[in-house]
């Protein structure tokens, strides 16, 4: 079957942000599908995109066509909106001379890539399925970013809309797909496929982790490490504060790598307060960070005090189970349950500082559990979220859409 893939924010290893997009259409091309990806011009996609309107570009058998919406975590939120409503209008452009379609595959964020997705479904007659990466609107909702009670309605419409017209949904997480047949409030197939692990780049066996850790003087430290996005609903301070309660113990650092609108504040506090036990990095492609898990010895994943983020599948955690790296969440929910049920790590009440201070103590204190939860950690990667398992199971998803659907 021909996919038309749109992702505004689609990535390859080059960059520095999730890569699900391209992995798992390097593996339908390899499967025998043709895949054709609509993206924008992501700034840490790592597609070394130029100026140009469109462009076009072949990776792994992956045909690319990326037009000229420019996109940054960095942009302010008039500027996210006017680089998504460029992306709607010229994914619609580029889509309607892609040939040969079967089925559209449209992934959020952001929510408006259901919108081309609706149009080149009508205009094609072909049918369409949807990936929700993140429950929007309800999230800039709930973290109060959406105020504007007009808005809010218009965002609820369109999400509904989106999921009345889709064949199927794929959510990420269990959450997630509960939100959705809320919304949804009939019958739609809703399948729960999370992001899953790269156990092939991310590996336990991984040399480098020394050189890293004699380079950046962490040889004697117990480095707990956070790689991702440092945006409000990542809520960093978080990692901060316990940073703070910890600073007269010598053996623990924090290391927080990534980029965001929150990141120069975070490096503010830090030096305001004068902490010598955490630090951050800057981003660095996706193709160099498993020598940074390597050189960690716990993997934190943190995210700010809202409910409905416990729902999340952030990639930064399937990097962790395939790296053989302890997880230690501040949060609960369903990963905390995958963690705790395989003994691979722990979750806690939501930021509760109290909970996480201990679990944290507790694990650099003792090596040996380290070592049996970074084992049982990359057990469960293999065994529930590998990369190829995934894949299959969305591409099955696709097919069974284009023989149900008339896209009418």
């Amino acid at each position: 079957m021909h996919i038309l893939y749109i992702h505004q924010h689609f990535a390859i290893p080059a960059g520095s942000t999730g890569t699900r997009s391209y992995e798992f259409s390097r593996r339908w091309v390899k499967a025998g599908n043709k895949v054709t990806v609509i993206t924008g011009n992501y700034d840490v996609g790592g597609l070394g995109l130029g100026k140009a309107l469109v462009q076009r570009l072949t990776i792994e058998g992956v045909e690319i066509i990326a037009v000229g919406a420019g996109y940054s975590n960095k942009l302010s939120f008039l500027g996210r909106v006017f680089a998504f409503l460029c992306f709607m209008i010229f994914s619609v452009y580029v889509g309607l001379r892609v040939k040969g379609v079967d089925v559209i595959y449209a992934t959020s964020t952001p929510l408006t890539v259901g919108i081309p997705a609706i149009l080149l479904k009508w205009l094609k007659r072909v049918p369409f399925v949807f990936e929700v990466r993140d429950q929007w609107p309800e999230i800039p909702i709930e973290m109060g970013i959406l105020k504007n009670k007009a808005l809010i309605k218009i965002l609820l419409w369109l999400e509904r809309t989106i999921y009345h017209q889709s064949a199927a949904i794929v959510a990420l997480s269990p959450g997630m797909a509960d939100g959705v047949r809320r919304v949804l409030k009939k019958q739609r197939p809703v399948a729960v496929v999370p992001n899953s692990s790269d156990t092939d780049k991310f590996r336990p066996d991984i040399d480098g982790g020394g050189r890293i850790r004699r380079q950046r003087g962490w040889m004697e430290k117990c480095v707990f490490l956070h790689a991702g996005a440092m945006g409000k609903a990542n809520g960093l301070d978080f990692v901060i504060d316990a940073a703070e309660r910890l600073r007269d113990n010598d053996t623990i650092h924090f290391v927080l790598i990534g980029e965001g609108g929150e990141k120069n504040k975070l490096k503010a506090r830090i030096e305001s307060v004068g902490l010598a036990n955490i630090e951050i990095i800057d981003s660095v492609p996706k193709e160099q960070l498993p020598g940074y898990f390597a050189a960690c010895d716990v993997s934190i994943v943190l995210f700010a005090d809202y409910p409905i983020l416990e729902h999340n599948s952030a990639n930064k955690f399937f990097d962790s189970l395939s790296a053989g790296k302890p997880v230690l969440l501040n949060y609960s929910g369903w990963q905390r349950d995958v963690l705790e049920s395989s003994k691979a790590g722990f979750g806690c009440e939501r930021c509760n500082p109290d909970e996480f201070t201990e679990k944290l103590l507790q694990l650099a204190s003792d090596e040996e559990l380290r070592s049996q939860m970074g084992r049982n950690a990359r057990l469960t990667a293999e065994q529930k979220f590998a990369r190829d398992k995934l894949a299959e199971k969305v591409s099955n998803i696709l097919a069974t859409a284009c023989q149900n659907c008339t896209g009418e």
